[in-house]
């Protein structure tokens, strides 16, 4: 069986960080990011793949007041175009990476 798609997984993104009013979430970067590398594997223009976002955004918070919903939807945007740029690693991680201690001297 496969698993949640780019797509789907941005929703449920899209949806806790608008539930918890919170868009420092790991769970939102990555699943924008991921949408845009998958969008840019099949050529989509960066103007199509923020088009396509702002629909989520639309559906996924769908009753929104219009205020709300622009912040939100820009917020998304600028997600995506930095992940289209290539610069966008993500803002946190719950990974925890050990890296050898090159200054100890036994």
């Amino acid at each position: 069986m496969q698993g949640p798609t780019a797509s789907e997984r941005l929703r449920r993104s899209l949806w806790n960080a608008i539930a918890e009013d919170d868009w420092a979430q790991a769970d939102l970067d990555a699943a924008v990011s991921e949408y845009v590398r998958e969008a840019q594997e099949r050529d989509v223009p960066l103007s199509e793949i923020c088009r396509s976002l702002r629909v989520h955004v639309q559906q996924v918070g769908l009753g929104l007041p219009a205020d709300r919903y622009e912040t939100i939807a820009r917020h998304v945007t600028a997600l995506a175009e930095t992940a289209h740029r290539g610069v966008f690693r993500g803002r946190h991680t719950t990974h925890t990476v050990d890296v050898p201690d090159g200054g100890t001297e036994d």
